[in-house]
């Protein structure tokens, strides 16, 4: 399969040209340029027809999308784009899991959007009831598929836009349903018109920072380029589209790669169950222990796995968060076994419970976030109203949103989780 963004700069570099332009690096990173002649413009692509349109028409194949636009700022400009495309269709309210990451919070502020919150039945599940009643008032749907501790969402086909966050599922593409199931399904296999915002670096061997903005069969994406362009750098990073152009080579030469990974993973799992580790049911590209029924928190767990060599994705103060990706090797999970399997094990000890708590709104989150705020002490902040999100990140997931009450519950909430100080509305100052 063609790479062509690759392809162009390894040519680039092979000519040894004098470069006169930017960056000012001058070519001590000889794959790190901007848009110079037959580079391409990423925000101008699909007029241009050159390298980068040429690379995300393959991803778009490989996809099955009708339409794949390059992000080098990760989901988060994905996000900001698709929701930008919605509201110039004329969407003025999203019905969203309160589970979904801060930035659907802040490109709702950004574009002045209003958000009906859909609660989850247990803190950070993607797992929220799309019904029609649950929908009602909403012109679009946002809907994580998979969470931080791998569970998803039960597919529906919502009779209003839907944008996907698969931010952590950009693999599931390419993953052998025959062998895995269809529980963990790619957004663009459910067979609707959707949009789906997702990262390649979290679970493909893409730089920092590569994601996708796909657009299903049936869905407008005429401004997208426009949009992108508006939120994202107008100096976009071509290592990170070369990375992107790259793995659609890695994979045309290698289709089984993805799954063979997955079968690795699928492999450890059953090792450490019969080992006794604890494990929470996961998506195939993640093992998630739990570590109080072993008699540590998250934390402590997390610390004797670092001093063992492996550091995690994430933790906290029930379970452990180990992220692998495509290119898992069975060596990897042989260290990751070792390291696991070395963790001292205690009596069991009860685990954390976190309220999923549900603020009122005083106003949009729109309005909050541009209004005169000041920090306080979250022991303080009762029966103030939130002016700025906390989000923890991993996962980002905000615990209260500008615009709502902190009321005595908010409060113990926050501090429960963590929180110590927290920026409300400055109501002395107009």
């Amino acid at each position: 399969m063609n790479t062509p963004i690759v392809d162009f700069l390894e040519k680039y570099t092979k000519e040894n040209r004098l470069r006169l332009h930017m960056p000012g690096h001058n070519g001590e990173f000889p794959h790190d340029i901007t848009e110079i002649d037959g580079a391409d413009s990423l925000f101008e692509s699909d007029e241009t027809g050159g390298i980068i349109a040429q690379s995300e028409s393959i991803a778009a194949k490989i996809f099955g999308a009708a339409k794949t636009c390059y992000s080098c700022g990760g989901s988060t400009l994905a996000i900001q784009t698709a929701l930008a495309v919605l509201k110039s269709q004329g969407v003025k309210t999203i019905a969203a899991s309160r589970y979904s990451h801060r930035s659907l919070a802040d490109a709702a502020a950004v574009l002045g959007l209003d958000v009906k919150w859909l609660y989850p039945r247990e803190y950070l599940s993607a797992d929220v009831e799309y019904t029609a009643e649950s929908l009602s008032g909403a012109d679009a749907v946002f809907i994580p598929n998979i969470d931080y501790y791998g569970g998803t969402w039960k597919f529906v086909k919502p009779n209003i836009p839907v944008v996907v966050d698969n931010a952590h599922g950009a693999y599931l593409r390419f993953l052998d349903k025959r062998k895995f199931g269809t529980q963990y399904l790619h957004p663009l296999e459910l067979g609707f018109p959707l949009i789906c915002a997702e990262s390649a670096h979290k679970t493909l061997p893409v730089l920092t920072g590569g994601a996708y903005l796909h657009f299903a069969h049936g869905t407008d994406f005429s401004r997208a380029k426009e949009f992108m362009g508006i939120f994202g750098s107008s100096s976009p990073s071509y290592l990170i589209m070369e990375s992107l152009d790259r793995f659609n080579g890695l994979l045309a030469a290698d289709v089984n790669s993805v799954t063979r990974a997955c079968e690795a993973v699928a492999a450890l799992k059953t090792k450490l169950e019969k080992a006794g580790v604890p494990l929470r049911k996961s998506d195939p590209l993640r093992i998630v222990i739990n570590a109080r029924q072993s008699g540590l928190s998250g934390y402590e767990y997390a610390s004797v796995l670092r001093r063992n060599g492996v550091e995690c994705e994430m933790s906290d103060e029930n379970r452990v968060v180990l992220l692998f990706s495509a290119a898992t090797t069975v060596k990897d999970c042989e260290r990751a076994e070792m390291a696991i399997l070395f963790v001292p094990r205690k009596t069991p000890i009860p685990e954390v419970e976190y309220p999923v708590i549900k603020p009122k709104a005083y106003m949009p989150i729109y309005e909050a976030v541009f209004k005169p705020q000041k920090l306080v002490p979250v022991q303080n902040a009762g029966g103030e109203v939130c002016a700025g999100m906390k989000a923890p990140c991993p996962p980002g997931i905000p615990l209260v949103m500008p615009g709502e009450i902190i009321d005595h519950y908010v409060a113990e909430a926050l501090a429960k989780y963590g929180v110590k100080n927290i920026a409300v509305l400055d109501r002395t100052r107009r």
